[in-house]
């Protein structure tokens, strides 16, 4: 497989690279690690008609791929990652295209950036681009062609650095021939089709000779972009964007020199709104044209959730549309903080959405098998303890909604050495006790600590429900891959488990769970602050609790009605609130409490429906929130699931059971997207639902 780069001979600043931005402040001068874009061009022309090209292409760090002048592709997929992880990524990748093609040219061009510019990006520490095609006639012949060292290729010294473009400081760009280097990715195909590539904004202004202008655009949702620029003549551009009026901005350079031309980012902005101020260096008046194109993980199906409650409806409509710029190459947290695998938490959440709003789980399956590849090349850890056990229920989750066999055996070793790793973590009194962080409850902050990396004695019971949740749903997983020796063990495993956390966190004068035991520990580094003697009693591991079953229905029910008003405990953030919800709907207590839990999110989307915000108690003064935050949308799943009562009965969804509740609504039309094709559901008051369900499916009804 032949990968090119710029000649070492010519350009040998331009050769090595970091693996990842975690690892940036490390860079001294002598690792001759500078910024850079390639630029690499190739034409084919052809004695015949061209009638379709299939495309393989990949690149170190990311590509933006121009065919016939047509753009085609950013990429490529993301390797994932995880904040403990700073050396190269365990797998790399290579995304295809297939395009119909007009005439008897094929005229390739690509510009490859050097360096990792978000936590998102990952390379193999040298620059390099590969790219392969099979170009089918009209005639029925097929002829191949690949990347060799007869491509051309030139640093474009325009882009000055991540956010600085500069015509002016540049010469022409020369070609330059390319040298064949050593094949360091063994790159794998993507389990994701290419992102579709969507125009959201247009927009041009022309500025008199001499002027300087500025012009505010809004948008009409908050969408990740890439600004394309282009001038007909010579001026400084300045571009700012940001979510809403008054956050701060993130700004682009660019400068044009006299002629013009053109300016492509390969930063993704979270915008929702944009400043263009140019000031025009030319003799005549400038025309400058924006252009904002939206990459997102193609939609071929959608679901639908039409109520008689318009704040309902608008509360779905903002989760899914947030929900839709978050699905990436990976899910996002958010396309304004752009995080990594690591945030499984976020991830899990969004994959139950999508079951409800978009029913292709290929790139919650793909999430789920590069986080197995992170921990298995780690010994089973990740930086977040509480999350690397939500990929357990995550696995679970997504394999009953596809029924996909492989991606069990696929992340089988992953799951035993997370297993055995916390094995480790286990103390005397036989509980998760000793574990390297407590890492992630909430985004709030309890007794002056933050329940991003919260001590023990505020951490501990939530991570040991985690803990036994993963237990349970290992369980299945080796059950279903015939691993039926493994399954009983950890059954036993989970009934002592169970057993030891009450006697250990139950307190019986309140009869609540309290937060984590007193005992010293803690204090050696950041995200593990020494612990404090006190006992504390919060919301999440009464809600988890419950949930996971680790209290019986008359004690779960009980605690349940005592904390999900109660003033006293600290509120939780909308993260949260998913377990929350999941356990009012376990428990029937949805008809009571669930509609009141859900208007929470009313006052959010008046706030802003542009895009879903990230909470609504800021964890400090001083913290602003995004809008851009699929985490938080759990009502795409929790308001479907409950009006339509969908349980799945056997792994993808090929045996439903649904029991049917309006909670108060006139009516509700509900469309689920599967594999087999679209379920139908529509209800309305004092009338039996009717639900059509698609071949391969069956329905049962209560």
């Amino acid at each position: 497989m032949p990968w090119i780069w710029l000649d070492e001979k010519i350009f040998p600043e331009f050769q090595n690279n970091i693996f990842t931005t975690m690892n940036s402040h490390e860079i001294k001068p002598e690792d001759n690690i500078n910024y850079c874009v390639a630029c690499f061009h190739k034409k084919y022309e052809f004695d015949k008609e061209i009638k379709k090209i299939k495309i393989r292409v990949s690149a170190d760090s990311a590509y933006i791929l121009h065919i016939n002048d047509e753009l085609i592709g950013i990429g490529p997929a993301s390797s994932g990652g995880d904040f403990l992880c700073t050396g190269k990524a365990p797998k790399h990748y290579a995304d295809n295209y297939e395009l119909d093609i007009d005439g008897e040219e094929i005229d390739i061009s690509a510009k490859v950036r050097l360096q990792p510019e978000m936590l998102t990006h990952y390379s193999r520490g040298h620059g390099g681009f590969y790219l392969s095609a099979a170009v089918d006639f009209a005639d029925g012949t097929t002829e191949n062609f690949e990347t060799d060292s007869s491509w051309n290729a030139a640093p474009d010294m325009s882009y000055r650095g991540f956010r600085e473009y500069n015509k002016k400081r540049s010469d022409s760009l020369w070609l330059y021939p390319v040298c064949e280097i050593e094949d360091i990715w063994n790159a794998e195909d993507s389990h994701i089709p290419p992102l579709s590539l969507n125009k959201v904004f247009e927009k041009s202004v022309v500025i008199g000779a001499g002027k300087t202008e500025t012009f505010d655009f809004e948008l009409d949702k908050i969408y990740g972009v890439h600004p394309v620029l282009h001038s007909n003549g010579m001026c400084n551009i300045s571009l700012k964007t940001c979510e809403l009026c008054g956050q701060e901005q993130t700004e682009e350079s660019v400068a044009f020199r006299r002629g013009g031309g053109e300016y492509f980012s390969f930063r993704m902005h979270s915008a929702g709104m944009v400043t263009l101020t140019v000031e025009n260096e030319d003799d005549t008046e400038v025309s400058v044209a924006l252009s904002l194109i939206a990459p997102w993980y193609p939609v071929e199906s959608e679901g639908c959730f039409v109520t008689d409650n318009a704040d309902l409806n608008k509360i779905y409509d903002v989760c899914k549309h947030t929900l839709k710029i978050c699905r990436q190459t990976l899910h996002l947290d958010s396309t304004k903080h752009q995080e990594l695998l690591a945030c499984t938490g976020d991830y899990y959440i969004e994959s139950l959405m999508t079951m409800f709003c978009y029913g292709d789980m290929r790139l919650a399956e793909f999430d789920l098998m590069r986080t197995a590849d992170w921990l298995c090349a780690n010994n089973g850890v990740m930086f977040h303890t509480t999350y690397s056990l939500i990929w357990v229920q995550m696995l679970h989750d997504v394999y009953m909604i596809t029924g996909r066999k492989e991606l069990l055996l696929y992340c089988r070793k992953a799951l035993d050495a997370l297993l055995l790793r916390f094995d480790s973590y286990y103390g005397e009194n036989d509980i998760i006790d000793n574990p390297p962080d407590f890492m992630f409850v909430d985004w709030t902050v309890i007794d002056g600590f933050s329940m991003h990396h919260p001590p023990k004695a505020l951490g501990q019971t939530v991570l040991n429900c985690f803990y036994y949740k993963a237990l349970t749903e290992a369980e299945k997983i080796y059950s279903y891959i015939g691993e039926s020796s493994a399954s009983e063990k950890l059954k036993e495993k989970a009934a002592a488990f169970k057993t030891q956390f009450n006697k250990v966190f139950f307190d019986e004068d309140k009869q609540l769970y309290f937060d984590g035991l007193g005992t010293p520990y803690g204090g050696e580094k950041h995200y593990l602050p020494a612990n404090v003697n006190k006992k504390y009693f919060s919301k999440y591991p009464n809600i988890l609790a419950p949930l996971y079953g680790l209290a019986d229905e008359e004690r779960a029910v009980d605690i349940l009605e005592r904390i999900i008003f109660n003033d006293e405990l600290q509120d939780i953030q909308p993260y949260f609130m998913h377990y929350l919800l999941c356990a009012v709907r376990k428990y029937s207590l949805f008809d009571k409490y669930g509609m009141k839990l859900i208007s929470r999110w009313s006052e959010v989307v008046r706030e802003c429906d542009k895009g879903l915000k990230e909470g609504w108690i800021a964890p400090e003064e001083s913290y602003s929130f995004d809008h851009s935050h699929a985490w938080g949308g759990t009502p795409v799943y929790q308001m479907p699931a409950a009006i339509t009562g969908l349980e799945i009965l056997e792994p993808g969804m090929k045996k439903l059971k649904f029991s049917p509740n309006l909670y108060g609504l006139e009516y509700a039309k509900i469309n689920i997207p599967t594999e087999y094709g679209m379920i139908e559901f529509h209800a309305e008051k004092g009338k039996k639902a009717v639900i059509n369900a698609p071949e391969g499916i069956k329905i049962i009804t209560e």
